[in-house]
């Protein structure tokens, strides 16, 4: 074919360059990184659902709190166990508060898995944070054994045994990191203010010792949740008939009155109560949410363990600002207030919990990550299938505000909370989801508009 004079140098040049190139890099190494697959989410969906199913059974069933908190700290350490494989991603121990460096991988020279690196952090994690029998060790071993043996048929064993080995690593940095967070449920120690008649005070049937008085004082995962306080009750306490804070505790009276089969089922869906097999241990539900968005979002590796990175901050930081605005307000329970002056047999149809009323402890947990699942995904429609297992039906939602906003309410029907407080900790909960979802956590791509 024939080509003009100028197009004939411009390719000339074109394959000179070419083997000049070719020529560098056969002698050198190029200074690139090796570059990452992008790999599924599959094999951390899996793990997830996994270990629901081996606390479900587990009696005595885990302590609510302290398993939040626990999969707050599984939530970040996944993230950080695949990490490296993302360009441009920044460790989240420039972002919370006192975590200290992680170990870093070799992506310059050397090839990685992170899907067997996510299997062997959460492996890990797992056995070190939580309450488990032999057995249940045994399951998780298990499982992380044949995930292993999957990866293998299409990855070298060297491949994977480095990225087991960087997996581990993270898991052990990050339980370390744990020891030293001061997390404390106990009321040893505890000196109650001065009651008066709005104060909290130990309510029936059991009238237990409260619980959690010091939680605030846990090291959090962002600075902003060392003084977070939810604002001011929107009116004050009141024995008056006429008064806005009497007919808050008539409204969740009558409610408890009259409850339907359907406000009945809605109290007990969010409750995950009934002991073991029959109950969701917390955060189990929360995750199945967590789960069933990401995969309907199609989320690769890195995406999920972000979000479950991120909701994993709320997990552990809502606690921490809830139970600091209950003991500061230290406000009456709705079963106190109406035995007191409206009717003196009332029991709420859920019990309640030894800790004071304001703000609310499943919207403090609730919100927080619900809001950054919106900011990570939309306000979109969702499947809740927690109890899928059970054979009772999923709850479908509009979007995941409609979720929250139920999940607020059951607490209502289930005689715990007055309604301003479940608006008031909605709004709270949303302002810590905000600054969690707001944590950059990637290098801007500027390439594109």
């Amino acid at each position: 074919m024939y080509l003009p004079k100028t197009q004939r140098k411009s390719s000339a040049k074109l394959l000179q360059a070419v083997l000049l190139l070719s020529l560098f890099y056969g002698c050198h190494k190029p200074d690139l990184p090796v570059l990452p697959r992008d790999e599924s989410a599959t094999v951390v969906y899996d793990w997830y659902k996994f270990i629901a199913m081996v606390q479900r059974p587990a009696n005595p069933q885990p302590v609510v709190i302290q398993n939040i908190r626990n999969f707050g700290f599984i939530g970040v350490g996944l993230y950080e166990a695949v990490r490296p494989g993302s360009i441009g991603a920044e460790s989240l121990s420039s972002r919370l508060y006192q975590m200290p460096a992680m170990p870093q991988a070799d992506t310059w020279n050397q090839q990685y898995l992170w899907s067997e690196s996510a299997n062997a952090a959460l492996a890990s994690m797992f056995k070190s944070f939580l309450v488990l029998t032999d057995a249940n060790k045994a399951s998780i071993d298990s499982m992380e054994n044949a995930n292993y043996n999957r990866f293998s048929a299409s990855t070298p064993d060297e491949v994977l045994m480095r990225s087991q080995g960087f997996g581990r690593e993270i898991a052990a940095a990050i339980y370390n990191w744990s020891l030293s967070d001061g997390f404390n449920l106990s009321s040893v120690g505890y000196v109650p203010p001065p009651v008066t008649p709005g104060s909290w005070v130990p309510t029936p049937p059991a009238y237990a010792n409260p619980v959690g008085p010091f939680l605030s004082d846990s090291r959090p995962f962002l600075e902003y949740s060392l003084t977070a306080m939810a604002p001011p009750l929107p009116f004050p306490f009141s024995e008056d008939t006429s008064s806005l804070f009497y007919k808050a505790n008539k409204e969740v009276y009558d409610i408890g009155q009259r409850l339907t089969d359907e406000q009945k089922a809605t109290a007990n869906w969010w409750a995950d109560a009934g002991g073991a097999g029959v109950g969701v241990p917390s955060p189990h539900h929360a995750l199945s949410i967590i789960t069933w968005v990401q995969e309907n979002q199609q989320a690769n590796l890195w995406k999920a363990a972000e979000v479950y990175a991120k909701t994993g901050i709320a997990f552990k930081d809502g606690p921490i600002n809830t139970f600091r605005s209950k003991y500061h307000y230290n406000l009456i329970r709705p079963v106190t207030y109406v035995r007191r002056l409206i009717d003196t047999a009332w029991l709420s149809y859920l019990p309640t919990p030894p800790y004071p009323e304001y703000t609310s402890g499943l919207v403090g947990f609730y919100a927080p990550y619900i809001q950054v699942l919106i900011r990570s995904y939309g306000d979109i429609p969702v499947t809740d299938n927690a109890y899928e297992w059970r054979g009772l039906p999923a709850r479908q939602f509009t979007s995941l505000s409609a979720l929250l906003d139920e999940a607020a309410l059951s607490r209502i029907y289930g005689g715990l909370h007055y309604r301003f407080t479940q608006e008031i900790s909605i709004r709270f909960g949303k302002v810590l989801g905000n600054e969690i979802a707001a944590i950059r956590l990637a290098v801007p791509d500027y390439t594109h508009p």
